[in-house]
Order: C-alpha cells, then structure tokens, then sequence
C-alpha cells in the first residue's frame, strides 16, 4: 500500500482536497436546493404521491442503464477500507433518484445520498491526480465529508463524521485531519456561497443539571434510545423481506411506492413523507405530534429503503429522535423543544455510532447551553444500541 510518505504527495493530496472543496461544495448546494424545491413542491401539490411508484420504476431504469447495479452507502464506505473506485455515474443517479423520491413523497433523507454522491466525486478526482493507496482513502472522505457539509450546513460535525465513520488507524486520521479540514470548511464555505442557508434552532429553557431533571432526562434518552434500535432493525428486516418476496427490482419498487400511497391514505396526512424536516422545525418550535408519529415514521422509512427508492436515513433518524423526544419530554414535564433536541442526539448518535459527531450536531444546532446534556445523551444512547446502527460497513459489497 502506498502511504502519505512524502512531502510531494501530501500537497498533491491537499490539492486534492481542495479541489474536492469546490466541486463537492458546489454540487452539494445544488442538491440542496434541488431538494428544497422538490419538498416544497409536494407540501404544495400532495397528488404527486400517487406518481411514487412510477417514479420507483424510473429510478430503477436509471440504475441499470448506468449499470450501477447494488452499489449504496455502505459499498462507498467500505471502498475506505478497500481502495474500491467508485464510477462517477452513480452521483447523477442517486441525485436524481433522491429527488424523486423526495418530490413524489417517499420517506428518505438526504445524508445516504450526499455521502455517496461526495464519494464518487472524490474517487474521480483521486483518478485525475493518480492518487491511490490511503492518498485515495482519505479523499473519500473527504468528498463525503464536505457534500455531508454542504448540503446539512454543519461543518464541525461533518469533519467529526469523516474521521469516525469508518475506522482504520489513529496514524491514518492524524494524517487526514488537515486534508479533510480544507475539503469540509470549504465545501461549507462555498455552499454559502451560492445560498446554503445554516439550519439553527433556540431550544428555549433548558433545565438546571439536578438529580431529578438529570434523572428524567435518563428516562427520555433511554426511550430515544429503544426507538432507534427498532429503527435500525426495521431497516434490515425490511430490506430482507422485501428482497425475499420480490425478486424482481421494478416490482419490488411498485410494491413498496403503492404501499407508501396507501397508508399515507389511511393517515390522512402527509406528515411522514419526504425527509420530515419540516416537522423537526416544528416540534423544535414548541409544536407537538402525538406519542406514536416516531413509529410511523419508521415504518414509512423502512417500507421506503427496502423497496429500492434512494435517499437516507438520518434525516428519518432525527425526526424519530425530536418527535419522541419532544412527546415524552412533555409527559415528564421537560421543556417539549429540548426533549426534542435530546432525543435527536441520541437517535444521531445511536444510529450512526459517531459520538463525537453527534456532540458537534448538538452544538451546532442548538448552542453550547445544553452541553451537559448532550454529552449525557450521547452516553447513554451509544451504550444502550451497543453496535447497532444504520451502517454496515464491513459488509461484503464493492463499488463496481
């Protein structure tokens, strides 16, 4: 394996990066406004919901004319590990899946999607300036890290995301910290730029850090905590279902979008369509949902991944994490805004196995105020999901 030996590989390395910044920053605010276009557009005309399931089959023709067959988030993750490349085909397709799924009211987020577009970017890069062996993993993270800053306007907890996600030395990451640097800030400056608007929320009153308030904040992250393992096995055991009784990707895709048409009917609401960052906005408000939306966002989201529409699952994380967060911090007569902003955290933090990220999220969404808090959250949300979480990175899939 070549490693960063030299004084001239490294800058080729930073040169990289930087040109990783700009392109990746760039095309990450032009998702993320793409996005922004299509949420607003199905908030406005909710019959696109039953145009879903043609949408699915579009995606699919999309991903086998490009033959980009089984490649997703953990393929690209893996390529860390195993210098795979990653074609440059898949982050038009998966921009453009995402969309649609986002515009015709699937229930995805959008992280899934940026991790991989950042990923193909920078493996294209790293072939233009012929870097290869840990010269090529760490600009892997480096694309990722900067479309994840870009398009989620949270630079910090982007940086902190890169290095975690995927664990190879502490040797590696020293050397990847200045590299990575340049590519997040960058990528977060240039989003700017070009009208990437940070999303930030005041919590309101946070409660002192006494034994009862600490107490019942335990109670609230240990429920968080719960929802987010039921999360992430829903996620599998759905993608292992829906594989077992639909062979076939386009009726597998039919399926799965005619299934979102009808309990959105049921429902009578569109509440838990789309990525649900509306809903985040509001309960952080003061607004409230009902006890149970955590669990129809979950369903919404499993019957949405498993079916083959493209998109991700952090932004269905957090919405988990808020809504629940905010319903039982009102029951136990915690302030609504910050159960909602704990229960984020902790969901974050259990979905992902990024600690340090999530304590960067919870800063940069809500401030330095409920520090305290968030560090509790995060310890008790990582040890009670142990290793469950929404990745799988050591899973058997290459990038083709």
């Amino acid at each position: 394996m070549q490693k960063l030996n030299s004084k001239k590989e490294y800058l080729l390395l930073l040169l990289g990066a930087g040109l990783t910044a700009v392109l990746c920053g760039g095309v990450g605010a032009l998702f993320y406004h793409t996005l922004k276009i299509a949420n607003g557009l199905f908030r406005e005309y909710d019959w696109l919901l039953f145009i879903l399931p043609l949408g699915g089959l579009v995606t699919v023709l999309i991903y086998k004319v490009l033959k980009l067959g089984k490649i997703d988030i953990n393929c690209v993750l893996n390529s860390v590990k195993t210098n795979d490349k990653i074609t440059l085909r898949l982050a038009p397709a998966v921009f453009v899946g995402t969309f649609i799924t986002q515009l015709l009211g699937g229930s995805a987020g959008k992280e899934g999607a940026a991790l991989q577009i950042g990923g193909s970017m920078a493996s294209y890069i790293s072939r233009l300036l012929k870097l290869d062996g840990e010269k090529y993993k760490v600009l892997l993270l480096c694309g990722m890290s900067a479309v994840f800053a870009s398009v989620f306007t949270l630079p910090i907890t982007a940086l902190a995301f890169g290095l975690e996600i995927v664990f190879i030395s502490r040797k590696f990451y020293f050397k990847a910290i200045l590299p990575l640097s340049i590519s997040t800030f960058g990528a977060y400056g240039v989003a700017r730029l070009l009208g990437v608007h940070p999303e930030r929320f005041m919590i309101g009153n946070i409660p002192e850090l006494g034994l009862f308030n600490f107490a019942k904040s335990v109670i609230l992250v240990l429920i968080c905590s719960v929802a987010c393992i039921v999360f992430c096995v829903a996620l599998q055991g759905a993608d292992i279902l829906f594989h077992r009784l639909f062979k076939n990707d386009f009726i597998r895709i039919t399926v799965g979008g005619s299934m979102i048409i009808v309990l959105t009917l049921i429902i009578g609401k569109t509440d838990y369509n789309g990525g649900g960052m509306h809903i985040i906005e509001y309960v952080l408000n003061g607004g409230q949902t009902f006890l149970w939306a955590f669990a129809l966002k979950i369903v919404f989201t499993a019957i949405t991944n498993a079916s083959g529409f493209k998109g991700g699952e952090i932004v269905p994380a957090l919405f988990i994490g808020a809504t629940l967060g905010s319903a039982v911090g009102g029951i136990m007569g915690l302030p609504t805004a910050f159960g909602a902003a704990l229960g984020m955290v902790a969901v974050f933090c259990g979905a992902t196995k990024c600690m340090v990220a999530a304590l960067f999220l919870g800063i940069e969404f809500f401030g330095l105020s409920g520090l305290g808090y968030f560090i509790l959250s995060i310890i008790v949300a990582q040890t009670v999901t142990g290793n469950i979480g929404i990745f799988h990175k050591n899973s058997k899939s290459t990038c083709k």
